[in-house]
C-alpha cells in the first residue's frame, strides 16, 4: 500500500483520538477540581498547581510558568507529572543539583530544547507538537508494518485499538510515549524489510529515548536470524547496525559523566521514585497482599510498608453511585492510589502473549517480553507496578492480539466504546493532577 494510502488512514485515528483526549483534557484542567487545589500554595501571587511534583524541588525558578495564547489551552492540561521533568532537563540540561532527571533519557528533552530555541516557543509547547505529530506518523509506520504480517483489515483495527486504549492519552501529553513508538515501530519496520542500517539508527534513537529501547535488540535478533540463519559468516556486514541500539545507552551514559553525573545514574536514581530491588513474583505478591521492602531514602536505608492494591473504592460507588461520589476528591484519589489499574493491565498483557504466541509473528513476542518483565524487578514502594498503564502503549502486538481473539464486529464495537469512555474518564483524571500511570 502506497504512505499516502497508509497515512490518510492514520490521519483519520489520530483525529478522533486527538478530539477525544484534547476536549476532555482542556475542560477538565481549566473547570474541573484539580487535585493540586488540596495541597498547592501560592508563589509570588500565583497559585502553583500539582506542587508535589519532585521536579519542583525548592527553587522558585523551576515552577512551570503560565503559558499563554492557545497553548494555555491545549498544552498545560498535559505537561503534568513526567511532562514537569521533561522540561526541566530541556531547560537545565543534567546535573545541575537535580539528579533525579537522570532518570528521564534525553533524546525527547533534548529536541524540547532545539525547538525552544529554534522557535521561540515554550519548551512544553514543543513537547506537545512532538508527541502529537510522532503519534501520527508512529500510526503510520505501525499500519504498514502490521500489513506485511497480516492485512489491511487486522492493521487498521489495531490502530484503533491503539488509540483508543483508556492510557493512550499519553501519546499526546508531553511524555515519551509516542517518539518511542514511532522509533521502535520504525525499527523493526526496517528489519522486517531487510533495511539494517535504517534499522540501527532508529533503534539507537529510541535507546536514547527510553531505557527500554535497548530491548530492541531481542526482536531485531529473531528478524536478523530469520534473514541470515545461524552462520555467523553470512553476518557481516549487517551484524554492526543491528547492534546499534546498544550504543544508546552508551551515548547515554557518556552525556552523564559529562555533566558530572555516574555513567550508570539513570538506573541508581531510581531510587528517588521509592523503587527497589525484587524478583517478579515478590512484586505481585507486594501488590496482591502488601509486604515491607528495604527502601533508600535520603541518606539511608529504610524498611518502608508497601500498600497492597485496594478494590474498595468499587464498594464506595455500589453503596453510593452518585455523581458527588465520582467527583469527590476522596473517590478519585482513592481511584487513583488503589494500584488496581496496574495489576488489571498487567495481567491482561502477560495472558494476551500467552494466548498469542502462536497467533502472531515470534519477534512480535520479543518486542513484548523484555519490557514488560524487566520491571517486575524494580517495584516502586508507591506503586509495585508503576506506570505499566503507560508502558504497554507503544507495545502494539499486544493490541493486535486483542484484534485477532475478537473478529465479532459487534464485540469489537462495544470493546471500542468503552475504551472510549475509559480514555476520556483517565484524561480527565491525569489533567486533574490524579496519578493513572
Amino acid at each position: 500500500m502506497p504512505m499516502r494510502e497508509a497515512f490518510r488512514i492514520s490521519l483519520i485515528v489520530w483525529v478522533v483520538h486527538w478530539f477525544l483526549v484534547q476536549i476532555p483534557a482542556t475542560l477538565a484542567y481549566h473547570d474541573g477540581t484539580s487535585r493540586a487545589d488540596q495541597g498547592s500554595y501560592v508563589f509570588n501571587g500565583v497559585k502553583v498547581r500539582g506542587a508535589a511534583s519532585g521536579a519542583y524541588q525548592d527553587i522558585a525558578a523551576w515552577q512551570p510558568h503560565q503559558l499563554s495564547g492557545i497553548a494555555h489551552w491545549l498544552v498545560e492540561p498535559l505537561r503534568l507529572w513526567d511532562g514537569t521533568w521533561y522540561r526541566l532537563v530541556a531547560w537545565l540540561d543534567y546535573g545541575s543539583g537535580h539528579s533525579a532527571g537522570a532518570a528521564f533519557f534525553p533524546l525527547y528533552p533534548y529536541l524540547m530544547r532545539w525547538g525552544h530555541n529554534l522557535a521561540g516557543l515554550s519548551y512544553e509547547t514543543v513537547g506537545y507538537i512532538i508527541s502529537n505529530i510522532a503519534f501520527l506518523f508512529g500510526l503510520t509506520i505501525l499500519y504498514r508494518l502490521i500489513r506485511i504480517d497480516f492485512n489491511d483489515v487486522i492493521a487498521q483495527r489495531t490502530l484503533w485499538a491503539v488509540a483508543l486504549f483508556p492510557t493512550s492519552f499519553f501519546f499526546n501529553a508531553v511524555y515519551t510515549e509516542s517518539l518511542f513508538m514511532l522509533l521502535a515501530v520504525s525499527t523493526l519496520y526496517s528489519a522486517r524489510r531487510g533495511k539494517w542500517f535504517l534499522a540501527g539508527l532508529c533503534g539507537l534513537l529510541a535507546a536514547m529515548t527510553r531505557n527500554s529501547g535497548v530491548m530492541l535488540l531481542a526482536p531485531m535478533g529473531v528478524l536478523f536470524l530469520q534473514q541470515y540463519g545461524w552462520n555467523p559468516r553470512r553476518w557481516f556486514p549487517q551484524a554492526i547496525p543491528a547492534a546499534l541500539p546498544a550504543m544508546g545507552i552508551v551515548v547515554y551514559g557518556w552525556i552523564l559523566t559529562r555533566a558530572g553525573m555516574g555513567f550508570f545514574d539513570w538506573i541508581n536514581q531510581q531510587w528517588q521514585w521509592n523503587r527497589f530491588t525484587a524478583m517478579p513474583w515478590e512484586t505481585f505478591t507486594c501488590t496482591l497482599r502488601g509486604c515491607t521492602a528495604n527502601v533508600r531514602q535520603w541518606g539511608a536505608v529504610q524498611r518502608l510498608p508497601v500498600v497492597p492494591i485496594d478494590w474498595a473504592w468499587i464498594g464506595d460507588f455500589i453503596r453510593h453511585p452518585t455523581w458527588s461520589t465520582i467527583t469527590s476528591f476522596e473517590w478519585r484519589d482513592r481511584v487513583a492510589n488503589s494500584n488496581s489499574l496496574e495489576f488489571v493491565v498487567t495481567v491482561a498483557a502477560f495472558a494476551l502473549i500467552i494466548i498469542g504466541i502462536r497467533r502472531v509473528p515470534a519477534y512480535y513476542i520479543f518486542f513484548v517480553l523484555p519490557p514488560l518483565i524487566v520491571p517486575l524487578f524494580s517495584p516502586s514502594q508507591v506503586h509495585p507496578l508503576m506506570s505499566t498503564p503507560r508502558f504497554v502503549l507503544p507495545l502494539f502486538p499486544l493490541f493486535t492480539i486483542i484484534v485477532l481473539l475478537i473478529p465479532n464486529r459487534r464485540i469489537g464495537a462495544v470493546l471500542v466504546g468503552g475504551g472510549a469512555l475509559g480514555l476520556i474518564l483517565l484524561t480527565i483524571q491525569f489533567s486533574d493532577w490524579y496519578w493513572v500511570a
